[in-house]
């Protein structure tokens, strides 16, 4: 299954209802748009970039002062879309509807700061309705060596030891587009205070000690949202 992820962060001006009609454009795309094998989004179950609200600019700490503490807040909103190949995904980017869905987004997110990864999995669409994903996408830092790197993702693989985890998924970019990531980490959990008690826990934490060194850090996109499985 090809699956494209998208994390979206939203402008300071959004407002509830346009928060909603995010979410109705998102949902519609599985039923109107060529090429969609299964659909799945939702917004951020922590406050998404609330941060950003409200701590201003000249509070806050700049991203490159300290590359391994990590983004200043989770992204907002989040789209799966699965394909059951590249003609498939093709047919989608094409479509007359993800494009008037993308202009709306692109009004009330900041499309400069949107996190993509086209990637491969195995297996029927990966989606549980009802629980509880958790995605993370990384850039790799060019200077890390390919022993930093595997030992990145040994580390996140491990994170299904962690109590009410049910899968954790790695996928490597195979999209082409300049912006996109480099690669994903999903993780399905059973509800929300497994989701809690992973963020909070020592597994999460010993994994991303590992993941920092490899990756800039500072630019990862995360969001954990609610399984809508369309």
């Amino acid at each position: 299954m090809l699956r494209h992820t998208a994390l979206f962060l939203h402008r300071d001006t959004i407002t509830p209802d346009q928060q909603t009609d995010m979410l109705k454009g998102l949902a519609f795309m599985r039923f109107e748009c060529a090429g969609v094998r299964a659909l799945d989004y939702g917004n951020d179950l922590f406050g998404g970039s609330t941060p950003l609200r409200e701590v201003q600019p000249w509070a806050r700490r700049p991203r490159w002062r300290d590359p391994h503490e990590g983004p200043p807040c989770n992204y907002d909103t989040a789209l799966h879309l699965d394909f059951d190949d590249k003609a498939g995904l093709d047919a989608y980017t094409n479509d007359e509807v993800h494009r008037q869905v993308a202009s709306f987004n692109a009004g009330v997110s900041r499309g400069e700061l949107t996190a993509r990864v086209d990637w491969w999995y195995k297996g029927e669409p990966l989606t549980r309705r009802g629980g509880i994903r958790h995605i993370a996408m990384f850039v790799w830092n060019d200077e890390a060596g390919e022993a930093a790197r595997r030992n990145a993702l040994d580390a996140v693989r491990h994170l299904d030891t962690a109590d009410g985890v049910e899968s954790v998924a790695i996928g490597e970019n195979v999209g082409t587009m300049s912006t996109d990531f480099d690669w994903i980490v999903d993780v399905q959990l059973s509800d929300r205070p497994a989701a809690e008690s992973l963020l909070s826990g020592d597994h999460y934490r010993e994994a991303m000690r590992a993941v920092a060194p490899a990756t800039r850090f500072e630019w990862t996109a995360r969001l954990s949202h609610t399984m809508r499985g369309l």
